[in-house]
């Protein structure tokens, strides 16, 4: 049965590409409407479809898998089946000032990356030195077995 859900999205949805998220997962369950960003920070989905996929929809958008996205609750309304959209799109508001935010987030994700990736290398140097030490820990340990062997040998014992 065809039904009309208006899902209300509170957490991080904003500015981490949520509303493109939420396409993606439309089209794989063949459902029409969109997502537009609320000036609380929320996100507001219109979705047509069958109940069972608007179901796996809603599932779906909690976007567990997601890194950057972080959905704390997910408000779902029931209305009457309108049969108005022949997709899904996400809308948007002013191209100039969404570009300037998205580029603005996407330096500091980039900052964050540049940290991290210091921070492991370090990690990286640190675990290759301490190979190193115990390579060379073996080495001794080896050196020191090899000579009580050839003792043994040469003393004739066992």
């Amino acid at each position: 049965m065809q039904k009309r859900y208006t899902i209300l999205v509170t957490g991080r949805v904003q500015r981490v590409g949520f509303r493109g998220f939420a396409r993606l997962v439309a089209n794989r369950h063949g459902i029409f409407g969109y997502a537009e960003n609320l000036p609380d920070s929320s996100v507001r989905i219109v979705a047509e479809g069958e109940e069972d996929e608007l179901i796996r929809f809603c599932e779906d958008l909690k976007a567990e898998e997601e890194p950057l996205i972080s959905v704390e609750s997910l408000t779902v309304s029931e209305s009457v089946y309108e049969g108005m959209f022949t997709h899904f799109e996400p809308h948007f508001g002013d191209f100039q000032k969404e570009m300037f935010h998205r580029s603005e987030l996407g330096l500091e994700y980039l900052k964050e990356m540049i940290k991290l990736q210091k921070r492991s290398l370090k990690m990286q140097e640190e675990m290759v030195s301490n190979l190193r030490d115990m390579k060379k820990e073996s080495k001794k340990h080896r050196e020191t077995l090899e000579r009580v062997i050839e003792a043994i040998h040469t003393q004739g014992v066992g």
